[in-house]
């Protein structure tokens, strides 16, 4: 196995790129490849991961995050998907919390989650209203404290 950090990783496209400890050309990773966590992609980030070679440079065929680069002194809940936190998105509380209270998510996970939320709940709005539903929402959780950041 190879190992790297991640450079860039866009969820919503469902790419990015790994740049090798050994030096060498970036490593294209598409989500598919991510053993586990993708939302632990973040720049920084060591993985470790398989690569061939392609037409368009090298690419992973598996990824695994090695760290997740979360910030000094936040919870290890905080950006972390409600489903992988065992509850579905929007549900309140879970087998982890007694008094029923809401994580605080980071502004990035709060809007994946909210883009999530309505190209399932209603996936013939276009690019355009997702991003103008989004926004609204978002700005309403910044005013409730409902996000960080």
């Amino acid at each position: 196995m190879l190992t790297g950090r991640v450079v860039r990783f866009d969820e919503v496209r469902g790419y990015g790129f790994i740049t090798p400890d050994d030096g060498g050309d970036d490593v294209f990773v598409h989500a598919n490849t991510v053993d586990g966590d993708k939302w632990a992609m973040t720049p920084g980030v060591p993985v470790e991961y398989e690569a061939v070679d392609s037409d368009r440079g090298p690419k992973a065929l598996t990824v695994r995050v090695l760290g997740a680069g979360e910030r000094a002194g936040s919870s290890a809940r905080v950006g972390t998907p409600a489903a992988a936190r065992g509850r579905e998105p929007g549900q309140v509380g879970g087998p982890d919390d007694e008094e029923g209270l809401c994580d605080v998510l980071s502004e990035r996970a709060f809007s994946a989650e909210t883009t999530e939320a309505l190209l399932t709940g209603v996936p013939d709005l276009t690019g355009a209203q997702i991003v103008a539903v989004r926004s609204r929402i978002l700005a309403l959780a910044r005013g409730h404290g409902w996000v960080e950041g």
